[in-house]
């Protein structure tokens, strides 16, 4: 018993030695505050942050405490710095990493980490209408709080991801940042913006990157636009209208766009200017590069349109089903004759769309004119109509139903 607590007593004093040969092996401990590279910014809050810099470093083990922000979210840092590996990782009130260093010299630091409702941003577009196309132009509404300001950092925006997606995503941003010194991310200028817009640095599953062309200084707390694009797109004006939901109309003006730029349209508001006047405000919604995207600009007095039941007539017969005349069915046969009337009130030929339905059961006998789209239930008519003129569609269809009739002995 008394041998066990000398031995005890022995390892105890023992102790305090240990750890400072322990200790010994770290070369330095320094408090690393790398300066932003890059802030990435969602539409929902989350904000991914690139701290990155150089450093001349000595061969083997350093310990670094990491400054963090109290805004960061500690399960996501990632600290890589070339021509070293992790050895620990301490998580106190700023997190304490062990680093081994292989080779004596400069290396290169990264650090990176998410902050949760620390930002967001939002397009605003200006459309300026044409006769045949339009110019969209895009700026981003930028809003951060990082608990500081920041100069000249790359500004990048995300369109429409989800909360798992983006963290997949900042660490996917991160990683290859660390080899011999990161090459410079691929990148391709859209050669129809000017030299104040952005440029994208590419597509990741459902996301869409768009990188601000300049380095910006960010003030923190403060809303700020910046450039995004601004293209030129085919345009067609056209009227609308739902016979079987409206009647009586109105006719609905939509303007159609052609997205022909390299870039999508993120889902944003915009205000609609013709000749410089404001017309409207209007919603964009995500438009992906190639796509066309509709734009209700309201109801229309331009033209007026009316439904009428023209005709209807009903016949019943008994049909009999075996020669004993004992099973019997009662056939009844409806015909629905509609028509359709859309007069023009302005001064230039419009393109019009008119839209009706029909029963399932139903069956068309007889259309004019030919519509430009038949379906199971609905019919559409694609029409170019003067300037002061009318159009009148017509159309019938057929409905019949049976009833069995059993005869009694």
């Amino acid at each position: 018993m008394r041998i066990s607590s000398i031995l005890i007593l022995i390892l105890f004093l023992c102790l305090p030695a240990l750890a400072q040969a322990a200790d010994s092996q770290v070369e330095a401990t320094t408090a690393i505050s790398l300066p932003v590279d890059s802030v990435t910014i969602y539409p929902d809050g989350l904000v991914f942050v690139r701290r990155a810099g150089d450093m001349e470093v000595t061969e083997g083990l350093h310990d670094f405490v990491i400054d963090l922000p109290s805004g960061a979210s500690e399960e996501t840092v990632l600290f890589l710095v070339t021509n070293a590996t992790v050895k620990q990782v301490v998580y106190e009130s700023l997190p304490l990493y062990t680093m081994n260093f292989l080779t004596t010299g400069p290396q290169y630091f990264m650090l990176s980490y998410l902050m949760y409702d620390a930002g967001a941003w939002s397009p605003r577009y200006y459309l300026h209408l044409l006769n045949d196309s339009m110019i969209v132009s895009a700026n981003a509404i930028v809003r951060r709080d990082l608990g500081d300001d920041l100069k000249d950092v790359r500004l990048k925006l995300v369109a429409g991801p989800s909360q798992e997606i983006m963290k997949e995503y900042a660490y996917a941003e991160a990683a290859p940042a660390m080899a011999a010194r990161a090459p410079a991310e691929p990148q391709f200028e859209a050669d129809f913006m000017p030299s104040s817009s952005g440029r994208t640095t590419g597509e990741l599953e459902t996301l869409f990157v768009f990188e601000l062309e300049n380095r910006t200084d960010l003030k923190d707390g403060k809303t700020l636009g910046l450039p995004l694009f601004e293209e030129e797109v085919p345009m067609k004006r056209v009227y609308t209208w739902d016979a079987y939901f409206d009647e009586e109309g109105p006719m609905i003006q939509e303007l159609r766009l052609n997205n022909t730029g390299k870039l999508p349209w993120p889902q944003g508001g915009a205000l609609l200017y013709r000749d410089g006047d404001y017309v409207t405000k209007l919603d964009i919604s995500y438009t992906p590069a190639g796509a066309n995207a509709s734009l209700e600009v309201g109801k229309s007095s331009d033209l007026e349109v009316s439904k009428t039941l023209t005709d209807y007539n009903i016949t019943e017969k008994i049909v009999a089903l075996d020669d004993n005349l004992t099973r019997n069915v009662k056939v009844t046969t409806e015909n629905w004759t509609y028509t359709l009337k859309v007069k023009s009130n302005t001064d230039r030929t419009v393109e019009v769309e008119v839209s009706d339905s029909r029963p399932m059961e139903s069956e068309l006998i007889a259309v004019s004119p030919e519509p430009s789209e038949v379906e199971a239930t609905s019919l559409k008519w694609e029409l170019s109509l003067e300037p002061r003129k009318e159009v009148k569609i017509e159309y019938t269809y057929r409905v019949e139903s049976t009833e069995r009739l059993d005869v009694q002995n």
